[in-house]
């Protein structure tokens, strides 16, 4: 009877250190998985940072294009009104005749 408690025991003690090795083990590959997971996702969330940053930098770009365009457009139109003498006489004639009336 001794003997058999004493073997059940031993199966015990044997079963606990397995488990206890088994749990280590898979606690490594979790910890090691996750570790994984964590490195794609900061990976990812800096392609996705850099993929915003440079739409972000071809709108901007675009829009300063964009933007000098328009700017030189109404620069020549400026420049047009300017040098267009029908308009400089109709903008006198209106100017003398408001002169006149007051």
């Amino acid at each position: 009877m001794e003997n058999v408690i004493t073997r059940i025991v031993e199966i015990e003690k044997q079963c606990t250190e397995e488990v206890e090795k088994a749990e280590l083990e898979y606690r490594k590959k979790i910890d090691a998985h996750k570790n994984t997971l964590e490195e794609k996702k900061a990976r990812e969330c800096a392609l996705i940072v850099t993929a915003g940053n440079q739409r972000l930098e071809q709108a901007l770009e675009e829009a300063k294009r964009q933007s000098e365009a328009e700017q030189l457009a109404a620069s020549s139109d400026n420049e047009r009104l300017y040098q267009d003498p029908a308009l400089n006489e109709a903008i006198k004639e209106k100017i003398i005749s408001i002169l006149l009336t007051i």
